[in-house]
């Protein structure tokens, strides 16, 4: 700590400086034990609200309310560290835990900014592990897609569903367990998962609410485009300032391999007994995990069309507003057409109203995670969804 005592030295006659400087001393002193005694009551404060509040991975209308990656990103992972890492709302239920940090070396956006090595650390140990997992879901989308539409190619949307069907994974997993009374702890080759995907569902989001063109169809984009997409938009830099960890050579290795995969002719029709293992071991209905990602999806394009549209209608002629409600109808379109659910594409036909049609979709997820349907969805929260 810098003595802000010797400052008065110039300014002080010198048979004075040693008592200010004992007073200022002794000033400062307490103004920190007043400081800890507050940060003690801010600490406790938070966390009797905290536990005042359902946790969101609990709430029967977590995916309308806060989304997938954002519900399961306080959960802790085995090595005691959060999904979200503080970077997520819902702040209220973040920690603070404590992590070794270094300056990113790597140039760009990045260059001489913050990063979490603690974090890192856990994640690289992990990183095949991951690699694995995102190929079967990878491996999995791209069978339901060549069902549908005989097409293999992967393109940005199919990148975007990707990635939300890996956030999935965890989501619909502790989603089931709706008699859970503590919060789960997440194996740490999902929670680096996490980490990783995150970054390829925040580049597709923000060229979504950016009206980019590269968004605009769901065509083809190379891992060197979405880095450098991310890096010119920021994407790396988190709310805190602190910048993703990963060297430049990983990031663009886990784009690719959400591209390619392990093997090129991995989607071909069929299915043998060794596939999916990881899928079915961990959470047993493939199936109703890849309709539960989707619905969620839907259901949030649903949420932003209607968010949208509102601004279109207060602001005439906002053609930005009109190119993402397109980018979104799209979207939720197009994971209609990869669901297996029968009923999907009716039920969002008979829609009358935007009320109807959320608590129609909420429900539908509630159905596929087994838990009982709900009556309706307060006025309260359908407002905090839609304002931004």
């Amino acid at each position: 700590m810098i003595d802000l005592s010797r400052l008065y030295i110039f300014i002080l006659p010198s048979d004075r400086v040693t008592s200010v400087s004992f007073n200022f001393n002794k000033l400062i002193r307490w103004e920190l034990d007043v400081l800890t005694v507050l940060n003690d009551i801010h600490k406790f404060t938070r966390t009797i609200v905290r536990g005042l509040q359902t946790p969101p991975w609990q709430s029967d209308i977590m995916e309308f309310r806060y989304g997938l990656w954002r519900g399961i990103s306080p959960l802790f992972s085995e090595s005691g560290r959060q999904l979200g890492e503080e970077n997520t709302r819902p702040f209220i239920f973040n920690h603070h835990i404590p992590a070794d940090v270094q300056i990113c070396k790597y140039e760009g956006s990045r260059f001489d900014q913050l990063i979490n090595i603690s974090a890192l650390r856990i994640a690289m140990k992990n990183f095949d592990e991951a690699l694995a997992i995102t190929d079967e879901v990878r491996t999995y989308h791209c069978k339901q897609k060549q069902v549908k539409n005989s097409d293999t190619q992967i393109g940005i949307w199919d990148l975007y569903i990707i990635a939300r069907a890996s956030i999935a994974l965890i989501a619909f997993e502790v989603r089931r367990k709706k008699s859970i009374s503590r919060a789960p702890i997440i194996r740490d080759d999902l929670s680096s998962l996490y980490q990783f995907i995150s970054g390829v569902f925040m580049i597709c989001r923000h060229m979504m609410n950016e009206a980019d063109p590269k968004i605009f169809s769901n065509a083809p984009i190379s891992a060197k485009e979405l880095y450098a997409y991310a890096d010119e938009n920021k994407i790396f830099t988190s709310f805190n300032g602190m910048v993703c960890a990963g060297s430049t050579r990983k990031i663009i290795e886990f784009l690719e391999y959400c591209n390619h995969g392990s093997d090129q002719n991995s989607h071909k029709p069929g299915v043998e007994e060794n596939e999916f293992l990881f899928l079915k071991s961990y959470i047993g209905e493939v199936d109703d995990w890849y309709n539960y990602a989707l619905s969620a999806i839907e259901l949030d394009c649903f949420l932003e069309m209607e968010y949208f549209k509102k601004k279109i209608s207060l602001q005439k002629g906002d053609e930005i507003s009109q190119k993402i409600f397109a980018i979104y109808q799209s979207l939720a379109n197009y994971c209609c057409e990869l669901s297996s659910q029968e009923t999907f594409n009716r039920d969002r036909k008979d829609t009358s109203d935007f009320l109807t049609g959320t608590l129609l979709r909420q429900n539908k997820i509630l159905t596929l995670l087994q838990r009982d349907c709900i009556q309706k969805i307060s006025a309260k929260h359908l407002r905090e969804r839609l304002d931004y």
